[in-house]
């Protein structure tokens, strides 16, 4: 699975010029393992999309830091996502496969994610999300994410 994630971020990475919609962020996270002791992140994000009217879909690949709090890992995810518009928002569905990278060790394991996106100019928009990691070999076996992110279109 280690490879897993390079490569998937050079795939959405590398077809982008095609896409529709280009887009690079960042995010800031508080990550709580429901084991307790949670931890904040920044994370970049980048990814691509199409538009089909009301329904988007799309790719993306982040990669978070530890900013701070009890835990000494960074995240790492590569996701689909699905959208809907309605009036001046879009909600959006994401489900992909998620790394923690620790100092001596990498757990893996599958994400899901539900959120919301608001443009606030022509190529900036605000994004709030709930993410949920099911890690099947670290200390806990779901961890929920939320994030706050600005994006910038191209």
């Amino acid at each position: 699975m280690k490879r897993l994630i390079p490569a998937a971020l050079v795939a959405i990475l590398g077809s982008a010029a095609s896409a529709q919609d280009a887009y690079v962020g960042v995010g800031v996270e508080y990550l709580y393992p429901h084991s307790g002791d949670g931890q904040s992140v920044t994370s970049g994000i980048a990814g691509l999309g199409f538009d089909t009217g009301l329904f988007g879909i799309g790719a993306e690949a982040e990669y978070g830091f530890r900013v701070m709090g009890d835990n000494d890992f960074d995240t790492a995810r590569v996701r689909g996502w699905l959208s809907y518009d309605w009036a001046d928002y879009s909600f959006r569905f994401a489900g992909g496969v998620t790394e923690y990278y620790f100092d001596d060790d990498t757990a893996g394991g599958f994400n899901f994610g539900l959120g919301v996106e608001r443009d606030v100019s022509a190529n900036l928009s605000l994004r709030g999300e709930l993410i949920r990691d099911f890690m099947d070999n670290t200390f806990t076996d779901a961890i929920t994410t939320t994030r706050i992110a600005m994006l910038y279109r191209f």
